[in-house]
């Protein structure tokens, strides 16, 4: 479990659990499902929620107290997307755009909660390199992603936030700083204790 490979090697594809999204039979491309949604087609609506639900559960879920709270915060998220969805460009895949919302709407529900709950402040934490742990999902070759993910949400609000947003999506420690407005070495305590707490919680699962 240990190893000195890249910290951000847990991929979002490698913790879909919960609901899985539909397979949709869809004639039209998705720029024209897009311009149906701008057009407030409610068909068209309905599509891209069965298409995303499920794995913007799961997306909502790693930022969630709870799975209700979850399914709250998919909810505001997708009202957000349809209301937002004629500024898509189509740069990205739809998925992406998404998925985007939905983690920049959880991270700005929870942002007070998690900063009430983050204890450290200090401007600049040395973290000793005993303390830093790094992940492999095939590492745990007895734990499935569904246990991993189960045990990363038993994680305290704020390491399970930052842990969230460094591991799973690729968040600088400045950026996670700048969005729960707390300082960059809160968020590399924050994300040293997580890691460390994830590791005895999966090394008692095995």
């Amino acid at each position: 479990m240990l190893n000195s490979n890249s910290e951000h090697i847990i991929r979002l594809e490698d913790l879909e659990d919960y609901l899985k999204p539909k397979e949709i039979l869809l004639n039209s491309s998705e720029q024209e499902l897009v311009l149906a949604c701008a057009n407030g087609k409610a068909a068209a609506q309905k599509r891209v929620y069965e298409l995303f639900a499920g794995k913007m559960l799961n997306i909502c879920r790693r930022y969630a107290k709870d799975k209700d709270h979850a399914q709250d915060l998919m909810h505001d998220g997708f009202i957000k997307v349809f209301m937002n969805i004629q500024s898509f460009k189509g740069q990205a895949s739809l998925q992406t755009w998404i998925t985007r919302i939905m983690i920049n709407n959880s991270i700005s529900a929870i942002r007070k909660e998690v900063r009430k709950g983050i204890k450290v402040s200090l401007e600049d934490i040395q973290i000793a390199e005993s303390e830093i742990v790094y992940f492999e999902l095939e590492d745990q070759q007895n734990l499935s992603a569904t246990e991993v993910f189960k045990k990363i949400n038993e994680l305290p609000l704020g390491y399970k936030t930052v842990f969230s947003m460094y591991v799973l999506d690729g968040y600088t420690h400045r950026e996670i700083a700048t969005e729960l407005d707390i300082t960059e070495g809160t968020s590399k305590s924050q994300l040293a204790k997580a890691k460390k707490m994830l590791a005895r919680k999966l090394r008692e699962a095995q």
